[in-house]
């Protein structure tokens, strides 16, 4: 009598969890539970605390779980828990064997001043902007460079001066200037590299920019504007060569490897000053000269070297 009376029972049971299933398939997909599973399902999937003795049967052993696919791998990683997919790899970027703070001039030959000298230049990596003097003081701080009379012209001086971290370098000899570069395992430039870059190379061009007359395109006294010191390193990106190397004319001169005396005491300076106020003055062409032991507020350093490598597209 007992046992009609618990088939009775299960059966009742069963056909409850039966009008169960079919009130929640005309409502909707149950609430999923962990692991993705419909509610219903997963309840029905999970091992009963019935005893088997009282029904009669034993409980079967679970189904194998399937072998991720690469489909549920992706559809899991939005589950609590999941590790994010890894990012796809960034394509490589073309190198064109210069540092980043460095731009390529291509080489070639060109016809050089007045003695109309034939001047050859090998590819080339160039500064894109004058040395800072906050650059400058770091490689004093490494023990690499000098700070001897750095603060040799007083109001244009910008070494160690609140404010003028980004202005370029200036009261530096000849000797401090090269002595920077190779600390950075760089060099001066030549005379004829420094002009080649600053021509556009066979460009040929009168300015860093172009042929337009200087006006705003660079830090000088022209334009009627009369300064007392430099400008900040790039400040003006108008008068950027091709290669987008900055203030080749104006900010302040440059030292050269180059010397332009038969004695070896002078060395060329290029590019101009922000002191200079006519266009001839800050020509790609026009040389200046100072003796190796100078050191002033308009003569700084940018420092050049050969690519690593061919560049790659």
């Amino acid at each position: 009598m007992r046992s009609h009376t618990t088939l009775r029972a299960i059966s009742s049971l069963f056909l409850l969890a039966a009008a169960t299933g079919v009130l929640a398939a005309a409502c909707g997909a149950a609430p999923a539970a962990p692991g993705g599973l419909p509610a219903a399902q997963a309840t029905a999937a999970q091992p009963t605390a019935t005893n088997p003795a009282s029904t009669g049967a034993a409980l079967a052993p679970a189904p194998p779980q399937p072998e991720p696919t690469a489909a549920s791998a992706q559809a899991s990683a939005g589950q609590p828990g999941a590790e994010p997919p890894a990012a796809p790899a960034e394509a490589a970027k073309p190198s064109d064997g210069c540092p980043d703070s460095m731009a390529r001039v291509p080489g070639g030959s060109f016809v050089m001043g007045p003695l109309k000298v034939k001047a050859t230049v090998g590819d080339l990596c160039v500064d894109r902007t004058e040395v800072t003097a906050e650059s400058f003081a770091a490689c004093v701080k490494a023990g690499k460079c000098t700070d001897t009379f750095a603060d040799c012209a007083k109001e244009a001086s910008t070494y160690g001066v609140a404010g003028k971290e980004k202005l370029p370098m200036v009261c530096v000899d000849f000797s401090q200037a090269q002595a920077y570069c190779a600390a950075q395992g760089k060099r001066l430039p030549r005379d004829d590299e420094w002009e080649w870059a600053a021509r556009g190379g066979e460009e040929a061009r009168p300015y860093p920019w172009g042929e337009e007359a200087p006006k705003d395109q660079l830090c000088w006294s022209g334009g009627g504007t009369a300064r007392k010191t430099a400008c900040d390193v790039g400040s003006f990106p108008a008068g950027a060569s091709p290669q987008g190397i900055q203030d080749l004319a104006g900010n302040v001169f440059e030292w050269t490897t180059s010397a332009n005396d038969g004695k070896g005491k002078m060395r060329i300076a290029r590019g101009g000053s922000w002191r200079d106020g006519i266009a001839p003055l800050v020509r790609s062409a026009r040389p200046g000269g100072f003796e190796a032991t100078y050191r002033c507020g308009f003569l700084g350093i940018r420092c050049v070297v050969e690519p690593a490598a061919q560049p790659t597209k």
